[in-house]
């Protein structure tokens, strides 16, 4: 029986897009979402560190220290991005993990000689399949915890009347 498909239902998605467009600069809003991002993955990226602490390899543990949350990718594995985009990954920096998460097919050398196959142990996607509801939950809390810190350091500049030209041409939209 096939598992069914991953349903959520974000309640307060307006309120928060409205919070988020009160602040004044395009940096401001990207470091309150790119900050909260980075907490909700950090159980993802636990759990995926578990997950792939029995993966078996000549050093063992080594892919699972190599999972970590970024905020950018190598250049080979880049598309292209937009200006306004925020984007955190979690992933392994590995250069076999993604041998494991997937699996190979049956591989022979040139010579002929068989090498075996690796068969897919997918810790990564495990990792989001159980923690994916967990992460949004925590999204949604530092979101708002991050829009209020904001918003009490926005007062209180404009109290000392240190608002940048920037903050308060954006205050004034």
């Amino acid at each position: 029986m096939a598992t069914p498909a991953f349903k959520f239902e974000i309640v307060g998605l307006k309120e928060t897009m409205d919070a988020l467009e009160q602040l004044p600069t395009l940096s401001m809003k990207k470091t309150v979402v790119r900050n909260a991002l980075k907490k909700a993955a950090i159980p993802i990226k636990d759990r995926a560190k578990e997950n792939a602490q029995g993966i078996k390899i000549d050093n063992p543990g080594v892919i699972a220290e190599s999972v970590k949350i970024g905020t950018s990718l190598k250049k080979s594995q880049r598309g292209r991005t937009e200006r306004d985009r925020v984007t955190v990954y979690v992933g392994s920096s590995h250069p076999l993990a993604h041998l494991f998460e997937f699996g190979t097919a049956e591989r022979y050398k040139k010579s002929g000689a068989y090498t075996g196959y690796i068969p897919p142990m997918p810790f990564m996607r495990e990792a989001w399949d159980s923690k994916k509801k967990v992460s949004l939950d925590i999204l949604k809390e530092e979101l708002w915890k991050a829009l209020e810190k904001a918003a009490k350091l926005l007062a209180k500049k404009a109290a000392k009347g240190t608002l940048t030209a920037k903050q308060r041409a954006g205050l004034l939209r």
